[in-house]
């Protein structure tokens, strides 16, 4: 990878953790809306030009599309946050889906790499306690138990 490129996916990652605090901060203060659209302006810029196109695809594809697992485990950790920020507006089905969503990413960046960072692993355990094992594809499924044994 470039040295150009790498420096624009650190940048990129940077912005995501800000974008999160700055989530974290509104959903304290009560301001639900503003956080989510503190996440919606952080996925726009994250995600680029495939904004609009990753979310009506399946988890894999997605992130194949996205290609740095860095970028996909910031989109991970921008769902789980949204999730939350969801389930705080009693949108409880919204989370569940956005849940899923989030643990597949996580799963999908640890099949590219073997490894997440700890606020990622982090995530992982918290969303593997929410989402139903059941309504995840076996790709995933079979994932989370390779997870569960890595040492971490």
């Amino acid at each position: 990878m470039a040295l150009v490129q790498k420096d624009y996916i650190l940048r990129l990652i940077e912005s995501v953790s800000a974008a999160i605090a700055r989530v974290v901060k509104r959903k304290e203060a009560g301001d639900l809306t503003g956080a989510r659209r503190e996440v919606d302006i952080a996925l726009a810029e994250l995600l680029g030009t495939s904004g609009r196109l990753v979310p009506l695809m399946d988890s894999r594809t997605a992130s194949e599309l996205v290609c740095d697992s860095r970028r996909v485990t910031a989109w991970a950790l921008l769902l789980r946050e949204d999730a939350d920020v969801c389930r705080l507006m009693l949108r409880d089905a919204e989370a569940v889906s956005v849940e899923r969503r989030g643990l597949e990413l996580l799963l999908e960046a640890w099949m590219r790499d073997r490894s997440l960072p700890t606020e990622a692993i982090a995530a992982l355990e918290s969303l593997r306690g929410r989402v139903d094992p059941r309504t995840l594809d076996p790709r995933y499924r079979d994932a989370l138990g390779t997870v569960q044994k890595a040492p971490t």
